[in-house]
């Protein structure tokens, strides 16, 4: 959980119990999330959700299942970064030319993507997605 002073951001009471992280300030008060964070929380949404699991953006998502039982050739790594670059500049999100994905074999039955998104506010927002194929 990272902790944010509240004059950076804006606060709510948590009333209700939620699962999993959340961005907090010292007193356990729930944050909005800045610009920074809201990009990197997007580009992971878009990255481990499959096209139709959004019920208003039916062609939002990566695919990467996908991939699964593909060979862990080159031609797949490629195929894994299309499909991320088309997730992330769906709807014009974010600027392909902001964007660097590699697609990296480390074993033979894994393929780890790193996805870098150059920001000029708070430096690269870096996501490193493994995909068991």
């Amino acid at each position: 959980m990272r902790n944010y002073n509240e004059k950076d951001i804006r606060f709510y009471d948590l009333k209700n119990n939620i699962d999993g992280d959340f961005i907090a300030d010292t007193t356990g008060d729930f944050a909005i999330t800045d610009v920074y964070e809201s990009a990197r929380q997007d580009m992971t949404n878009r990255v481990r959700t499959q096209k139709g699991d959004w019920r208003s953006h039916k062609n939002l998502g990566a695919d990467l299942e996908l991939l699964e039982g593909e060979p862990n050739t080159k031609e797949t790594g490629i195929k894994g970064e299309s499909q991320i670059y088309e997730a992330l500049t769906y709807d014009n999100r974010f600027d392909i030319s902001d964007l660097e994905i590699r697609a990296v074999p480390v074993s033979i039955e894994e393929i780890q993507f790193f996805v870098v998104l150059d920001t000029d506010k708070n430096g690269p927002i870096i996501l490193n997605e493994s995909l068991n194929i």
